[in-house]
């Protein structure tokens, strides 16, 4: 289980990590004082559970489990609070536990055999993703908004790529073609690589996108795709494929062609 805890008290986070990396369950702690950077750890890694101190300066907890949900519906959340007042508010957000400070051995261990003990929530379903005519994302059937169009056109490209991984130095050449490959043009990629992670996890769909060791890549199981659908020979879909693929991205003229091919057009 990979547990993450987040209190502005070192203490309270120490006393809790030495709990939870003694248990059996716990195979990775992360301690954070920082809301924010449990957040951007979130956005990058799977939490199954996170214990969330309620009373912090600039992000309460109530509000940091909301924008962890948001990222991830399968995330369990238990709060750590000194203030019993708190209790109803916690479980207004799903909270599987509540835990009063100071807390126990035996607390930390009986809320951690309760997480270990309940299903993984579904997956966030219907996440949909069209690449004939022009490139767009849904869930639930509405689509997502992307606030950089080279952030959305990233995602074009690792969806064109079917799981493939692909280099910052690549997808630099196919977004920015004349451009050289220098610091500038790899800090405005690292811009959009954060502007895209920021729509995935508005969405509820950051597990889509898998970043590890500077290459990228999109978890096909994660969503259905008629690009995907076409090239397993889906009627359906080779139907719906009227000679036009991701308009307006030019690198994406070679899977045009075998689409082409493919559905005889």
């Amino acid at each position: 289980m990979q547990v993450i805890s987040v209190d502005d008290e070192r203490l309270a986070l120490e006393d809790l990590r030495d709990i939870c990396l003694s248990l059996p369950q716990v195979t990775d702690f992360q301690a954070f004082s920082n809301p924010a950077d449990a957040l951007e750890h979130a956005a990058t890694h799977k939490i199954d559970l996170a214990f969330l101190d309620i009373e912090m300066p600039v992000m309460s907890g109530l509000e940091l489990a909301e924008r962890l949900l948001r990222i991830d519906k399968t995330i369990k959340i238990i709060f750590v609070t000194g203030f019993k007042e708190y209790a109803f508010d916690a479980f207004g957000v799903n909270a599987i536990g509540y835990v009063l400070k100071p807390f126990s051995e035996e607390m930390i261990r009986r809320e951690i055999e309760k997480a270990s003990a309940l299903h993984p929530l579904s997956e966030v379903p219907g996440v949909r993703i069209k690449t004939f005519g022009y490139f767009d994302v849904f869930v639930q059937n509405k689509p997502v908004y992307f606030s950089s169009g080279k952030a959305k056109e990233l995602l074009a490209l690792l969806v064109d790529r079917r799981g493939g991984s692909v280099s910052t130095e690549n997808a630099i050449s196919m977004l920015w073609p004349n451009r050289d490959y220098d610091e500038t043009v790899q800090s405005l990629f690292r811009k959009v690589l954060k502007s895209l992670r920021v729509s995935l996890s508005d969405a509820g769909i950051s597990d889509i996108l898998i970043d590890v060791r500077n290459q990228r890549s999109v978890d096909t199981e994660k969503f259905t795709c008629d690009l995907y659908a076409c090239l397993q020979k889906d009627k359906a879909a080779m139907e719906n494929y009227l000679g036009e693929y991701m308009q307006g991205y030019p690198w994406a003229q070679r899977t045009k062609q075998h689409l082409d091919t493919i559905c005889g057009r």
